[in-house]
């Protein structure tokens, strides 16, 4: 029987645990009971998971001179659900609003599906990862505990609303965007607003930079290179008559390319620094570099693209663009090679319709079943693959 077919056979245990885990949704770093619960799913399957990370939990099946992980993250979203299902969120204002309960899912059926896979031919490490969505997110714990040594391939995947329900997305090089965030601070000199000659308005100021920052991508990245900077937030002032003391502004950068990266955060400081000057205030920049980019290795991609013409048909591959979205996935594939995979959840039958992050968020349940395949193919094929050249494993 193919792995598929079993997987397919699993399909109303994943929606079991893919809608108690909708059902209770938890914050980064605060899965607690999250973890709690899946601790007990996989102790029922007969494994031995330990916690990591705080609330992660790191569990290995098998074992052999070759390693491979899998990653699902387990984290939700500070969002109120609009949504009448009966197991939408219990939670007031959390939601699994990014499909994490459905990644979180799939990797339960990928411990039920290899702990009944004989002889596995290595040992595959399952990583449930905390804290996705919030920097500095949770890989680099989990990294720094311990989770990579000994492993020499890294797979995962994102449920995708921009493919249909039997679509797998597959793209070589990068996936994701390096996502920055930064902060400034405008300084000037309160006063009355029918007096402004005896203030420093840092509010005009702050116009001219959300203006100004409009011109770094377009005057200093190369055309065919991808980046935005944007301006999120902007708060100042108190009331209409008074010129306010300070404006602070936050906004976001995200790159594919490390050298667009540090060009844009000079550019930003350089600019913040100049109008300050020029009106007479105090600029400050405070700039998080966040995830990097995610980058697909070519060997373990190829790999996957043979795995998917085998099992579902070139016709179920597809290849997207890099999206602008920011993946902490990054960190694993800076340490070992790897590939990070999309996975198709929409379906307009059952109102899996909105993106990502949209308070009516859903997926279409038929998918669960692909992504155990896909994974538990994928892992077992990195295990066959031959050792990774140092420059594949420091790329």
């Amino acid at each position: 029987m193919s792995l598929f077919t079993r997987a397919q056979e699993l399909r109303p245990q994943l929606v079991a645990w893919r809608r108690y885990l909708h059902q209770f949704p938890e914050l980064s770093f605060r899965e607690y009971e999250t973890q709690r619960y899946l601790m007990q799913q996989l102790t029922a399957i007969g494994l031995a998971p330990y916690a990591v990370g705080d609330t992660g939990i790191l569990v290995d099946i098998g074992d052999g001179p070759h390693s491979v992980a899998i990653r699902a993250d387990i984290d939700a979203l500070p969002l109120q659900e609009e949504s009448d299902a009966p197991f939408r969120s219990q939670h007031p204002g959390v939601m699994h609003a990014c499909g994490h309960d459905g990644h979180t899912a799939i990797l339960l059926g990928v411990a039920q599906l290899l702990a009944t896979h004989t002889p596995l031919p290595g040992r595959i490490r399952l990583l449930f990862q905390p804290a996705e969505e919030q920097l500095p997110g949770g890989a680099q714990k989990l990294i720094a505990e311990g989770a990579l040594e000994g492993i020499e391939r890294v797979v995962g995947l994102h449920l995708s609303s921009d493919l249909d329900t039997g679509l797998i997305g597959v793209t070589p090089g990068p996936v994701t965007a390096s996502a920055d965030a930064f902060t400034v601070i405008l300084e000037g000199k309160g006063g009355h607003g029918s007096q402004p000659e005896s203030a420093v308005d840092p509010v005009v100021a702050a116009a001219d930079l959300v203006m100004s920052v409009q011109t770094i991508v377009s005057r200093n990245i190369r055309p065919n290179n991808a980046a935005v900077v944007t301006i999120g937030t902007i708060h100042g002032g108190s009331n209409f008559n008074i010129i306010a003391p300070r404006v602070e502004l936050t906004g976001t950068v995200r790159t594919f390319h490390a050298q667009d990266r540090a060009r844009i955060e000079a550019r930003l400081k350089g600019l913040v620094d100049h109008i300050g000057q020029a009106y007479e205030s105090n600029g400050t920049l405070h700039y998080q570099r966040g995830y990097p980019s995610v980058v697909n290795t070519l060997p373990e991609i190829e790999a996957v693209e043979r795995i998917i013409s085998r099992v579902w048909g070139a016709s179920a591959m597809r290849h997207p663009a890099p999206l602008l979205a920011g993946e902490d996935f990054a960190y694993y594939l800076e340490r070992i090679p790897g590939a990070f995979l999309m996975l198709g959840c929409r379906n307009p039958a059952v109102g899996a319709i909105y993106p990502h992050h949209h308070p009516r968020f859903t997926l279409d349940e038929d998918a669960l079943p692909i992504g155990v395949a896909l994974l538990a193919e994928t892992a077992l094929s990195f295990l066959t693959l031959e050792p990774a050249s140092q420059e594949e494993a420091c790329s």
